[in-house]
């Protein structure tokens, strides 16, 4: 008997896949910034995403690898902005100052946009600190990267000589990323009595305040 191979999933298919696994993870993200990670179910994430709880449970396995895919989303929230979230290698036309306001312009306005986003993420970190400890090194990850991408502005203000040379990185990253979240639950909670554009200008001042001007003794 000749063996035969077997058959090639065809492009609609891999397309068909793909657009669904990303269905479940944003029905996921949706219900874990409504109820939370231990109120919402496979079933209900199926349900929302228009497909049973029985195919979530094929694809993911299991509601702790869904929640992986739904912070690997939140991390990627700049994936359609270009390289706002680096510092550039152009040190004759671009300042890095101006880089980090933009990236903090373009992070408050991304909240505004989609909060979703960031108000499951300020969910799950609060089941992490409390009801959820077993997510913590998840929540932990997703600031490490967020402090990550600060520190890179950090790093090279330093290194062109455009920020102060006492800049503790790792304390500032700490700090700034502190100020952008206070301000981003705000945006979250009082969507329309909060002006946008005036919050970013006054955020963009206390950061750059914080990486060029010493400290008062």
């Amino acid at each position: 008997m000749v063996k035969t191979k077997d058959a090639p999933i065809s492009r609609k298919n891999v397309d068909r896949r793909k657009d669904s696994n990303h269905r479940i993870i944003q029905a996921a993200m949706e219900l874990f910034a409504e109820n939370g990670y231990q109120r919402t179910t496979l079933i209900q994430i199926g349900r929302k995403a228009g497909y049973t709880g029985t195919l979530v449970s094929n694809r993911f396995g299991s509601k702790e690898r869904l929640l992986r895919a739904v912070l690997a989303l939140i991390l990627n929230r700049f994936e359609t902005s270009g390289n706002i979230d680096q510092p550039s290698n152009n040190s004759d036309t671009v300042s890095i100052a101006v880089e980090l306001s933009d990236f903090v312009a373009a992070y408050l306005e991304d909240v505004a946009l989609r909060g979703t986003r960031i108000r499951a993420l300020y969910v799950l970190m609060g089941e992490g600190m409390g009801s959820l400890p077993e997510i913590t090194d998840e929540i932990a990850h997703v600031n490490e990267v967020f402090r990550g991408r600060i520190s890179s502005f950090l790093e090279s203000g330093k290194e062109r000589g455009e920020f102060r040379d006492s800049l503790d990185i790792l304390t500032t990253a700490v700090l700034i990323v502190g100020l952008l979240r206070g301000v981003a639950m705000q945006i979250l909670v009082e969507p329309k009595s909060l002006a946008l554009e005036d919050l970013v200008v006054a955020t963009q001042k206390s950061i750059r305040s914080i990486v060029t001007i010493e400290a008062a003794m």
